[in-house]
């Protein structure tokens, strides 16, 4: 018997019973006695005031879901403060009353659990904190996922692309969000994707969006190792963005990184190796065909043949000696762990691709670490840093004769590579294919470090202050050396150059939030804060010619005869910013969400110094209303609206000033006095580009959250867009950097999710989503009309031509040429083209003028697609998982600029060219398109359908059985898996990738592909091994 004294009474008072009464109840609780639990006792008191009840011992084992068992976790009985914590097994055994109902478990990194209180031992399985995405990051604090008024789209770890070459934020997110486009320029090793979510807003500046990574606003967020990746949200409607400000026009990316899993260390490491295969090689011709064709072309146009009776004429495939099958290798190692008030994380990871062009490579070292001590119930504190280093080679290959695929695919293939002595062969001069892609040093070094601390304090119950700071220094150094071997590095006996660019920001931020109900009815939390940020951007450049050795490359500068200029340049950017934030929930039903920001930035000029960005949304839960409580097939209904104003300050810096830059002036002869001159004019009323945004939204779930839906309608209009205005001359510059045009986008994004099956054996579930975004620039200047982009040389001899124009009530990114009509006959007569002769190419007289001209350019299709979307299938049976990624774009053209210049080159496309008499009936001119007095090679014979559907990700995994690893009892579980990366395209593009899209520095010039380097196929074996 254990007595038990209690000041207040509880059941029933002893004092108020008779001494009969008392024995009657002590021999019925003796009766009862024998039916209890051995570990019960019975408790009797002959106190005044004291308390008779029950007690009994609960035995039980926490563990997380892998089976780990959790030392340190809480068990509390519910509405006490009485309790335990597990021991180094994760078991716990605790005295409870008998009266009592339910344990909460509590454990830092999980979710509190209660559970009730049943029969003895109870097992307890946690589950990780955020690991269903319930409460989500937003800017500045966070919110449970079902509160949220704005639209934000959610992706944990399991959604993400990740293995193989997948090396940064743009690839894990490509088709897995909608509304965001994520669009692979190249596939060269390291390189990274663009990404717009909602449409590009800007004509002249970047529509990235903005990366926070851990709450630290950062300039390469969207370089960061996928692996270290626990879940992302993507901002997308104003109201999300606009606390913001200037900075979340374009959307905002906010990244949670891993931190320690529950429990003791953990360690896990995995391997994966994979290889590349080119999925699409250019069909070229063969030394032979080539000599032929070279030959005819000459003496139709009454010149000696090029390759004569005399010459050995080789058979060199030159996409053959310059390719390899790729090779991708990664390697990542992670130690993580926690107990009741802190936890740490800290990786590595190594990653290298092998590029499936020779002298092609990328390879990265990163660590993480993130730790966070809870010190008591008000202090809170933590930190993270990243620290990364990467190599590549060759990392060249944009849309210009200076990539190393131009040279590729034009070599001619009639002749060899090397001499007999093994030197290079050179034809008419020049190198070939090979040496240039081999002989010169294009050598990329990135070096970044990144960290931030915050501290959260309790301040008195429901306010919280925050405080944050941090800083990132990123180190990028290119250098280039062009060896002697080669003509051109031979002229200046070798020719070489460093250029160092380095970046430097700090920043700072603190915040009070205030949560509070009143009656249980009215749920406010109000936030405000400041922040401060300072970049400082420096870089110098070096560069010489006439070394006497080539072994040092561009090491050895100061070895040089000729010294080239030096260049150097430092700029700095500060931002200062107060922001707030209130939100309000009536009765769990009715939301609002106000939030303002005052934005002040150096960047903006003297008239313009400060911009205010505000936003509201309201939402209505609909599904909680009691006229709903019925509908027992809904779980979830809830309509969203919001608008706010967003803002862009990528304007430059110092642009809104009067810049100088060195100038030399001679006065008298072989005399040289350096000055100085203005580089711009300068406009004081310069400032941020603004987006309006509005958003209607809807959250449907059915049959308890089997099925969600989320559909969002979009129209945003960017004011005050930056262009380039032509002014007078007597200005002494022909254009000024003003605030003048305006764009629109609008569009619908759908998203559905369901759970098809589940049992205790097999799961599948699906995922899909899709958007559409349509752009119009509405206005220009007033002075501008018209805004065209070129394309690169297609050839040494001849110039780019305009081949996009933008003007008001078109999308940016439309091509813009001739309509190709096909090839002038023999004996045709076509009146608009009356000096071209049979073979000729024809094009069609747009304007019906009776001529061609310029006027008969027209606009052939825009390159900006207009739909987006994803599709994904996981299935889990017993031990084994599989996903299936399909993911696409569509209604957009690309301009196959490759086969064009093919055409008239090395392409089995040219042997079906037009030849009199022999082969009229074709649509290839005799002699390409440089020389004709009419049209241009910019012409809808190359503009391209491109839409396509891929198979983007297979997957197969299959984990070891807990029971076949318990002989190696530090071996927490094993994984084997199989991973495919772009297994199937489907699409009725002729060139290298649909998805190619050059000019990607340029918003107005995309849709290009000229020289891009080729698509690949990866196949990747790994396994990943959890030991503790």
């Amino acid at each position: 018997m254990k007595l038990l004294t209690q000041k207040k009474p509880r059941d029933f008072r002893i004092n108020n019973l008779s001494r009969k009464e008392i024995g009657i109840t002590v021999l019925s609780l003796l009766v009862f006695t024998f039916q209890a639990s051995a570990a019960s006792s019975i408790n009797i008191s002959d106190k005044n005031n004291t308390v008779l009840f029950f007690e009994k011992t609960l035995k039980g084992t926490v563990t997380d879901q892998n089976g780990l068992p959790l030392p340190g976790a809480n068990v509390v009985v519910k509405g006490t403060t009485k309790g335990v914590q597990t021991d180094v097994d994760g078991t716990f055994a605790i005295t409870v009353p008998d009266n009592a109902t339910k344990l909460v478990i509590t454990f830092i990194g999980m979710e509190d659990q209660e559970v009730s209180i049943g029969s003895s031992p109870l097992k307890i399985v946690m589950k990780e904190a955020g690991q269903k995405l319930e409460e989500v990051v937003i800017g500045y604090g966070k919110s449970k996922k079902k509160d949220l008024t704005g639209s934000v789209s959610s992706l944990s770890k399991d959604n993400l692309n990740l293995g193989g070459t997948v090396a940064n934020v743009g690839q894990a997110l490509q088709g897995r969000a909608s509304g965001v486009q994520v669009q692979q320029n190249s596939y060269a090793p390291g390189t990274n994707p663009s990404v717009i979510i909602r449409g590009g807003n800007s004509i002249n500046t970047s529509n990235a969006p903005l990366y926070v990574v851990d709450g630290f606003i950062t300039s390469t967020g969207g370089s960061i190792s996928p692996n270290d990746i626990e879940n992302i949200q993507i901002l997308k409607d104003a109201a999300s963005t606009a606390i913001y400000g200037a900075r979340g026009g374009n959307g905002v990316i906010l990244i949670t990184t891993k931190k320690g899993k529950a429990g003791k260390m953990n360690v896990e490491a995995e391997i994966s190796d994979g290889f590349q295969n080119i999925i699409k090689e250019p069909s070229l011709m063969t030394g032979q065909q080539y000599a032929n064709y070279q030959n005819a072309l000459n003496a139709e146009n009454g010149r000696p043949p090029l390759f004569p009776s005399s010459f050995p004429v080789a058979n060199t495939n030159w996409f053959d000696a310059a390719t390899r099958p790729g090779e991708v290798l990664n390697r990542t190692l992670t130690f993580s762990g926690s107990d009741q008030t802190s936890k740490f994380f800290l990786s590595g990871n190594y990653l290298k691709q092998t590029g499936s062009i020779v002298n092609t490579d990328f390879e990265r070292y990163s660590v993480r670490m993130g730790a966070e001590k809870k010190f008591n119930d008000k202090l809170n504190m933590g930190m993270n840093a990243y620290g990364a280093v990467a190599e590549g080679n060759n990392s060249d290959f944009g849309d210009n004769i200076l990539s190393p695929m131009f040279s590729i695919q034009t070599a001619p293939p009639a002749i060899p590579i090397y001499n007999a002595d093994g030197s290079y062969y050179k034809f008419q001069g020049k190198d070939n294919a090979l040496a240039l892609l081999l002989e010169p040093t294009d050598h990329t070094i990135n070096r970044l470090v990144n960290g931030n601390m915050f501290l959260d304090y309790q301040i008195i119950k429901g306010l919280t202050y925050h405080f944050g700071a941090g800083a990132e220094w990123q180190e990028n150094i290119q250098g280039k050396y062009t060896p002697s071997t080669l003509v051109a590095g031979a002229a200046l006996k070798g020719s070489g150059s460093e250029e160092n660019k380095t970046y430097f920001r700090w920043s700072t931020e603190q915040y009070l939030t205030y949560k509070f109900d009143i009656k249980e009815v009215h749920s406010i939390t109000a936030m405000i804060g400041t922040s401060n940020q300072k970049d400082t951007y420096e870089r110098v450049r070096a560069a010489g010619t006439g070394f006497s050795s080539d072994l040092l490359t561009y090491y050895n500068l100061q070895g040089a005869s000729v010294y080239l200029k030096p260049e150097t340049e430092k700029t700095e950017t500060k931002l200062t910013s107060y922001f707030g934030r209130l939100n309000y929930a009536f009765n769990d039903k009715y939301l609002a969400t106000f939030t303002i920001r005052k934005d002040g930035s150096s960047r903006f000029g003297p008239n313009n110094r400060f911009g205010i960005f505000p936003s509201g949304a309201v939402a209505w839960k609909i599904s909680n209303e009691s006229f709903m409580q019925n509908v027992k097939a809904i779980s979830e209904l809830k309509l969203r609206a919001s608008y706010g104003i967003t803002g862009s300050d990528g304007i430059g810096d110092y642009s809104y000033m009067s810049r100088l830059s060195s100038w030399g002036v001679t006065i008298a002869p072989d005399e040289f006095v350096a000055g100085t001159e203005p580089a711009n004019l300068a406009n004081p009323n310069l400032k941020w580009e603004e987006t309006a945004q509005t958003d209607i939204g809807l959250d449907l779930g059915l049959f308890n959250d089997k099925l969600s839906i989320t559909f969002d309608y979009y129209k945003k209009r960017t004011t005050d867009a930056l262009l380039n205005v032509p002014v007078g001359g007597w200005w002494g510059f022909g254009t000024q950097r003003v605030n003048a045009g305006v764009i629109d986008n609008q569009g619908i994004e759908l998203g559905i999710s369901t759970t098809n099956f589940r049992t205790d054996k097999f799961t599948w579930t699906t995922s899909l989503n899709v958007a559409y975004n349509k752009q119009e620039v509405v206005s220009l200047a007033d002075n501008v009309k018209i805004i065209s982009t070129n394309t690169s040389n297609p050839s040494g001899t001849v110039s780019g031509q305009e081949f996009t124009r933008l003007e008001p009530g078109k999308e940016m990114g439309v091509l813009f040429g001739y309509q190709y009509a096909g090839v002038i006959k023999t004996g045709e007569t076509y009146a608009p083209q009356p000096l071209s002769a049979p073979g000729d190419p024809k094009y069609v007289d747009v304007d019906g003028d009776g001529q061609i001209t310029a006027k008969d350019r027209t606009y052939l299709g825009n390159t900006i697609p207009h739909y987006v979307a994803g599709f994904n299938n996981d299935f889990k049976y017993r031990n084994f998982d599989m996903n299936i990624f399909f993911q696409g774009a569509f209604d957009y053209s690309v301009y196959n600029m490759t086969k064009m210049v093919g055409e008239s080159s090395t392409s089995t496309d040219a042997l079906n060219r037009w030849v009199a008499g022999q082969n009229e009936n074709t649509d290839i001119p005799r002699d390409g398109y440089y020389k004709s007095t009419y049209g241009s090679y910019v012409n809808s014979k190359f503009v391209e359908e491109a839409s396509y559907l891929r198979l983007k990700n297979v997957s197969i995994g299959y984990t070891i059985p807990e029971s076949a690893l318990k002989t190696v009892k530090f071996i927490d579980n094993i994984r084997l898996y199989a991973i495919g990366q772009n297994l199937l395209t489907i699409t009725n593009y002729s060139g290298n990738d649909p998805e190619v899209n050059g000019h990607s520095t340029n918003n107005l010039g995309g849709g290009i592909d000229f020289n891009s380097f080729p698509a690949s196929r990866t196949f990747i074996l790994g396994i990943k091994v959890a030991i503790h």
